[in-house]
């Protein structure tokens, strides 16, 4: 699998070339008050069985221009909450090859975060049936507009790269009471990563600012426009600055490491985000995964896991007439319910297999549990109706996935 890690260039003598791949996934999981996220542009899967959460068909055209320019366009179709031509394409980029170690793209590239940047769609790529949700779920940037530039060199029997990126991203994320569009800008960062034997390293640090787009306007609005509100509640002001999304900065930074052999695939990533927000708490997160090769047939487990850490914001509470006022002290009561649903603290424990029927085609199918830890259900989606429902103590996700490659 680790010649999938990358785009290969395109031969002089292969000036075009089309390729594939899909995913025909189906996902059991959330209940009827908490919703499993696939990822933060997705919309929540409210318990059952669904094929739109994880199915993904994607084509890919690699034009050769000159012996050291090519062309790389792909298109993603999958559901999505908002779905376009435009987030359809995921990829759109030149790539100039100025020498054998000096490599520039500019247009939508893949957005170096993780280790699955590359190839975070083609589920043929890796050993589970999706993207461990601990550690990718609240990643919502796979790609931006701009440029990248890498240089790599040959470094004590292996290949080192150190890749610099600059760009923006529009993005669509849901919420608890409706999809915001987002745009960040700019987003700057770094990946460095080191390729020796059977093994793969690599290293992110990335920031960005929020543009535009602000999803704490649907509640601090009707805060600010009830004038008994800020009566008894004079801190309302500070909350609704408190609260503003535009222009608040978020830092990322990750570890990555991959081992693969023949018979053993073991990787792991952690994470960490610092975000200037607080209606969105410091986030750690990683896993580490296993799997052990028998013939055409993988056998794999993983923990993960994903806490909020550092300071929570401290919601000052109406003064003691307004909380006996029951219309503030509802509006209190929703604005802390909120501001919970958005702390993470939960494990999962994984198992599955994959069955490779060909050098192209893979059946993959799995089974987890996660497990919420003090009621935090940060990680789910939720309704205005479910702020208040009773926490489950676990959550059970099963999947089943046909994955292909062309």
């Amino acid at each position: 699998m680790l010649s999938l890690l990358t785009v290969p260039a395109v031969s002089a003598s292969e000036s075009v070339k089309i390729s594939g791949f899909g995913n025909a996934t189906y996902i059991k999981s959330g209940t009827d008050d908490f919703g499993y996220k696939y990822d933060l542009t997705k919309e929540a899967q409210y318990g059952g069985w669904e094929f739109d959460t994880g199915s993904a068909f994607g084509l890919q055209l690699n034009a050769n221009i000159a012996d050291d320019v090519d062309f790389v366009v792909q298109g993603v179709f999958q559901d999505r909450i908002e779905n376009d031509l435009d987030k359809s394409i995921t990829w759109a980029f030149l790539r100039y090859n100025a020498t054998p170690n000096l490599t520039f793209r500019i247009g939508r590239i893949a957005t170096p975060l993780y280790m699955l940047s590359e190839y975070r769609d083609v589920g043929f790529a890796y050993l589970w049936t999706k993207p461990i949700t601990d550690f990718y779920a609240n990643i919502p940037i796979s790609s931006i507009d701009g440029v990248d530039v890498a240089y790599s060199v040959p470094w004590e029997h292996g290949l080192f790269e150190a890749r610099l990126f600059a760009g923006q991203s529009d993005i669509t994320i849901e919420t608890v009471i409706e999809p915001y569009e987002v745009s960040l800008s700019p987003v700057i960062g770094t990946k460095l990563s080191y390729s020796v034997k059977d093994w793969l390293f690599s290293a992110t640090a990335t920031t960005t600012v929020v543009k535009q787009g602000d999803p704490s306007t649907s509640v601090t609005a009707g805060l600010e426009q009830d004038p008994a509100l800020m009566f008894f509640w004079p801190e309302v002001g500070t909350i609704a600055s408190d609260f503003n999304f535009v222009d608040s900065r978020f830092y990322y930074y990750s570890l990555g490491a991959l081992y693969e052999t023949g018979d053993w695939t073991i990787q792991s990533e952690l994470s960490y985000t610092d975000a200037e927000w607080p209606f969105f708490p410091d986030l750690t997160a990683g896993y580490l995964s296993v799997g052990k090769t028998f013939s055409n047939v993988t056998a794999f487990g993983f923990v993960s896991k994903t806490k909020s850490v550092g300071d929570m914001y401290d919601l000052t509470p109406p003064n003691s007439q307004g909380l006996a006022i029951p219309d503030i002290a509802a509006a209190y009561g929703y604005t802390k319910s909120l501001l919970d649903a958005r702390v993470i603290n939960q494990e999962t424990l994984g198992f599955g297999a994959r069955i490779d029927l060909s050098s192209q085609v893979a059946l993959k199918g799995q089974i987890e549990r996660t497990w919420l830890n003090n009621q935090d259900f940060g990680a789910w989606l939720t309704t205005v109706e479910g702020l208040n429902a009773t926490v489950p103590d676990y959550i059970d996700t099963y999947s089943i996935s046909l994955t292909f490659v062309f």
